[in-house]
C-alpha cells in the first residue's frame, strides 16, 4: 500500500503507522492492554470454559465451526448454567461451519435462556447467498475478558497435538480497553441478526489498563468495509524491514500480496512461512497455495511445512514488534468474503512470545524447495480446479 503511494513506509513501531492504519483499518488503536497466547486446546478450552464459569452479567460468544464434541457439550452446558442463574448470554454460530451441531445442544441452550442465532444457514433456494460466512471467533465475558484466535469447537482442537488427527492451534486471552472493541465485533453480526444492539454498563463496563501494549481489533466485514484485513497485511508487509514470520492454515496470497513479500525481500527482510503439508484438511487448498512458491522461493523466502498434524493457526510477526493474530486466514475469501476479526499487537515482549512459538513449531517443520513445488499427474486436475476457484478457497 505504501509501494502504490511511492512513499517510504514507516517502520511498525512508529506513530506513523499506528495513525495510517487507523484510517486505512477504520479502527483506533488503544493502550494498556494484557493479551496471553493460549497454545493448543489443552490450554485455551479450560481457559474459556473458566471464563464461562466466573461470567456474573453477560456472555457474548461467535464461532465458526461447532459440531459434537466433549469440549462443545462442556461449553453449552457452561452457557445454559449461567443462563439459568441470570447471566445474559447471547450466541452466535455459523450455519455451514456447525451445521453438523446437535439440535439438542441448541434446544437446550434456548430451553436455558441463551439467545442462539445461526449465521445464514443453507438456502438451496438461494445458495450464492450463503457463500458469505461467519468465520469470527468471540467470547467475551462482563465486558472485561476477551478471547479470540483460530480454534473452533470439535474433538480435533482439543489437547496437545498428541494425536496426529488432533489440530495446531492458537487462542488468545485479551484483557484491557481492546476487549471492548471485541464487544463491538459481537455486535456488527448480532445486529445484523436481530436488528438489536447490545449496549450499557453490563456489555461496555470501564476497562482499565491491564499491561503495557498497544492492540487495534481489525473488523472484517467486507461487504461493509471492504478488504481490511488484506490491506492490514499488506501495510504491515510493506513496513517490515528486517524480518517477517507468517504461520497459517491456508496460504493463498494473492497478486498484491504476493507483490509486497517480493518487494520485502528486495529490501533484504528475511522471511520465514510455516504451512500445513498433506494432513491438510482441505487438500486443494495446499495444491493452489504451491502454484505460488516458486516466486516467492527464487527471491528467498523460506518456506516450510509443519509435520505433526494439521496447522491450523493465524499468526504473523513483523520485525519482532507488530503481531497480526485472529480468525483471519491469507486468501481472498478472508479479504473479500468472509466475517472476520483480527487483533494488530504492537509489543516487543509479545513478539517475543509468537516467534519463540513459531520456532518452536518450526523445529517440526520440514524446509521446501523448488523441487517440491511440482505435481503429479493424480494432482493436477485438483490443481486446476483450484487456480479456477482460488478466490473462494
Amino acid at each position: 500500500m505504501y509501494a502504490e503511494l511511492g512513499a517510504r513506509a514507516p517502520e511498525v513501531s512508529d506513530a506513523e503507522f499506528r495513525e495510517d492504519t487507523t484510517v486505512e483499518l477504520e479502527s483506533t488503536w488503544t493502550e494498556g492492554n494484557e493479551v496471553e497466547t493460549l497454545v493448543n486446546g489443552g490450554e485455551y478450552f479450560p481457559a474459556m470454559l473458566d471464563a464461562v464459569k466466573s461470567a456474573q452479567k453477560t456472555i457474548t460468544f461467535e464461532t465458526f465451526v461447532a459440531v459434537n464434541a466433549v469440549v462443545t457439550y462442556d461449553l453449552v452446558m457452561a452457557l445454559s448454567d449461567r443462563a439459568e442463574n441470570g447471566v445474559k448470554v447471547h450466541f452466535i454460530i455459523d450455519g455451514i461451519g456447525s451445521r453438523k451441531m446437535d439440535e439438542r445442544y441448541l434446544e437446550k441452550l434456548r430451553h436455558s435462556g441463551v439467545e442462539v442465532e445461526i449465521y445464514k444457514p443453507m438456502n438451496y433456494l438461494s445458495p450464492w447467498d450463503c457463500n458469505n460466512r461467519d468465520h469470527r471467533k468471540i467470547l467475551v465475558v462482563d465486558g472485561k475478558v476477551g478471547f479470540t484466535g483460530g480454534a473452533g469447537y470439535a474433538d480435533c482442537w482439543d489437547g496437545d497435538v498428541e494425536k496426529e488427527w488432533r489440530w495446531r492451534d492458537t487462542m488468545y486471552c485479551l484483557r484491557g480497553p481492546v476487549v471492548a472493541d471485541l464487544q463491538h465485533a459481537f455486535n456488527d453480526n448480532w445486529k445484523e441478526l436481530t436488528g438489536s444492539t447490545l449496549s450499557g454498563e453490563e456489555y461496555f463496563p470501564y476497562l482499565k489498563q491491564e499491561g503495557r501494549m498497544k492492540a487495534q481489533a481489525v473488523l472484517g466485514a467486507p461487504q461493509e468495509r471492504g478488504d481490511t484485513l488484506g490491506a492490514s497485511y499488506l501495510l504491515a508487509i510493506d513496513a517490515a524491514k528486517e524480518s517477517i514470520l507468517i504461520e497459517h492454515a491456508y496460504f493463498i496470497p494473492n497478486k498484491e500480496l504476493r507483490g509486497a513479500l517480493l518487494r520485502a525481500r528486495q529490501r533484504g527482510v528475511e522471511i520465514d512461512i510455516i504451512l500445513p503439508n498433506d494432513k491438510i484438511d482441505t487438500p486443494v487448498v495446499r495444491l493452489t497455495s504451491r502454484s505460488h512458491w516458486p516466486e516467492l522461493l527464487e527471491a528467498g523466502v523460506r518456506i516450510y511445512e509443519y509435520g505433526p498434524c494439521m496447522l491450523h493457526g493465524k499468526l504473523i510477526v513483523v520485525d519482532d514488534v507488530l503481531s497480526i493474530i485472529g480468525s483471519g486466514n491469507f486468501d481472498d475469501r478472508t479479504f473479500f468474503i468472509n466475517d472476520e476479526l483480527n487483533v494488530n499487537v504492537l509489543s516487543r515482549e509479545f513478539a517475543a512470545e509468537q516467534r519463540a512459538m513459531f520456532e518452536r513449531d518450526l523445529a517440526q517443520s520440514q524446509r521446501m524447495t523448488m523441487e517440491d513445488t511440482g505435481y503429479s499427474w493424480s494432482e493436477r486436475p485438483k490443481m486446476w480446479v483450484g487456480k479456477l476457484i482460488e478466490p473462494q478457497l
